[in-house]
């Protein structure tokens, strides 16, 4: 049983995109299962800054999005990646930096790009959700990201 626990670990593993960007920002994308979700949650606090992708409107969960994060003041990208899910949690240095994110809508081919910006500060975790006109107008409630510590902003 224990082999088989270990081996169920290892396949949530593999589904969650983990990796180091060019300039050294350890990341983790995922969260199209509910797996990835729960595996994400217990993992999320070793992340100063968690991205969530939604549609606006019925807040359904989007995956395939473009992200960019720069510093804010020298324009140094910092991490550039495809989402494999509608989270991306990333351990940005302290600082501030501009969030880009870009969807490209396979049945229009319409381009939507969102943008925000945070600011990390020691101990911190900023979260922030980036909201699409995906067409998909349900008027659900909308998701939401993981629950926050105290410090959170």
């Amino acid at each position: 049983m224990a082999l088989l626990g270990s081996w169920l670990a290892a396949q949530l593993a593999f589904a969650i995109d983990r990796g180091t960007s060019a300039a050294g920002v350890v990341f983790a994308s995922g969260g199209s299962s509910h797996e990835e979700q729960e595996a994400l949650r217990a993992d999320r606090l070793h992340y100063s800054f968690w991205l969530t992708t939604a549609a606006r409107g019925s807040g359904a969960y989007l995956a395939d999005v473009r992200v960019r994060i720069n510093e804010a003041d020298g324009g140094q990208r910092v991490l550039e990646h495809v989402m494999d899910g509608p989270w991306l949690f990333a351990d940005l240095p302290l600082g501030r930096y501009e969030v880009e994110a870009i969807l490209l809508d396979q049945r229009t081919g319409r381009l939507e790009i969102q943008r925000g910006s945070t600011q990390i500060h020691a101990g911190d975790h900023h979260r922030m959700v980036l909201y699409f006109s995906t067409g998909d107008e349900v008027g659900e409630e909308p998701a939401r990201p993981p629950a926050t510590p105290q410090n959170t902003q």
